[in-house]
């Protein structure tokens, strides 16, 4: 007998949803022999007289007797295999054995639906910077002096206000800070730092779309530091551990700047990007006395942060050696910030319809980008 059709058509999608990302499909009407519990083939009839009784979402059959119930990645439904070993992800360290929520698609046997393979590589073209680029950046800091009356309000209230007030609330000693002191303000300098590009981007974008006239190659440059600054998130992320408390503040921190940049760069966009270009000097400067704390015996930093090894996104992201430490994220980190300064500041003193003299940086940095795929 045949179940009611309602029934079987909330089996066939319950058996569809286990086995989208699989491969191969199962044939109609069975699954395959090494999912099958107890003699004889299952039918969809019989799929769906089980699905009439089981309402759980998480699409498992009950296991034989005897047989322990295991973690979800290794489930009769799971749609990730078991891992093999001790694997770990080499995009972003994670173990690979942890379970389904955790283990990283490119480590499990399943293929990719599209035939997709599994080299993960960040699709945007950043810098990766050489040591003798690092050591030139680190000799001087350079600050700009504002002129104009937008200039001094910017620089009031980014060196002023919001450094010294920072400072004071995550309990930064610029002397001597400690690990914690510096993790919960990285991330919380990160989300915000991350928000000025993308903004800009997309309010030059929507202008050129509803002016019908070309942006000159500045969205590109935007977008990149966006999405540089957000990896600096995802990086720092992996370091450090973040409470309910910094989450909550992240959020606020971000309704109230995409709000503040949207309105600015509607009524001056060379304001903005002065913002940003004095914000950036306090982020370089930050990163500068942390790869100096960190290098320097005695300090906080250096008992705490000296010997960690560097994440395997940071490895991934800016092609550092399988030996590479924290430190030399940091002073990846640095130089990140050390070029969104120069950028803004320079995109402050242009107009908008001036053409952007970073996109050859661009293009040599995606020139040399196929150096860095692996080689087969």
């Amino acid at each position: 007998l045949l179940p009611p059709p309602q029934h079987a058509l909330r089996a066939s999608r319950r058996l569809s949803r286990c086995y989208f990302f699989a491969a191969p499909a199962p044939a109609p009407n069975s699954i395959p022999t090494s999912h099958r519990r107890g003699p004889g083939p299952i039918t969809l009839a019989s799929l769906a007289s089980h699905a009439t009784h089981n309402r759980s979402d998480t699409c498992t059959l009950p296991l034989p007797a005897g047989r322990p119930r295991g973690p979800p990645a290794h489930r009769v439904f799971s749609t990730a295999a078991p891992p093999a070993g001790d694997e770990r992800c080499d995009v972003t360290g994670d173990d690979a054995a942890i379970g389904n929520d955790k283990t990283h698609f490119r480590n499990t046997a399943t293929k990719h639906p599209l035939n997709i393979k599994k080299n993960w590589r960040n699709p945007t073209q950043n810098h990766v910077w050489t040591a003798n680029e690092i050591e030139e950046l680190m000799k001087e800091l350079p600050l700009h002096t504002p002129v104009t009356f937008g200039d001094k309000f910017m620089h009031f209230l980014v060196k002023t206000v919001l450094y010294n007030g920072f400072n004071k609330l995550t309990g930064f000693d610029k002397a001597n800070p400690t690990a914690k002191s510096c993790e919960w303000r990285l991330i919380i300098l990160e989300s915000v730092a991350g928000c000025p590009g993308m903004v800009a981007a997309g309010m030059r974008h929507f202008k050129s779309l509803r002016t019908l006239r070309r942006d000159y190659g500045w969205i590109h440059t935007l977008l990149e530091e966006a999405e540089n600054e957000r990896m600096h998130l995802l990086v720092c992320m992996k370091m450090f551990k973040v409470s309910m408390p910094v989450r909550a503040l992240v959020m606020m921190a971000q309704w109230f700047v995409v709000g503040f940049l949207t309105i600015t760069y509607l009524i001056q966009p060379k304001a903005l990007h002065r913002f940003v270009g004095y914000l950036e000097e306090t982020a370089s400067q930050t990163y500068f006395d942390l790869v100096k704390a960190t290098e320097t015996p005695g300090t906080n930093l250096h008992r705490d942060w000296s010997h960690l090894k560097a994440p395997a996104i940071a490895k991934n992201y800016w092609n550092l050696d399988d030996e590479a430490m924290w430190v030399d994220v940091l002073k990846q980190l640095f130089a990140d910030e050390t070029n969104h300064r120069d950028v803004n500041h320079t995109f402050a003193t242009m107009e908008s319809d001036d053409p952007n003299p970073f996109v050859e940086k661009h293009l040599a940095d995606a020139a040399k980008a196929w150096q860095r795929e692996p080689q087969k």
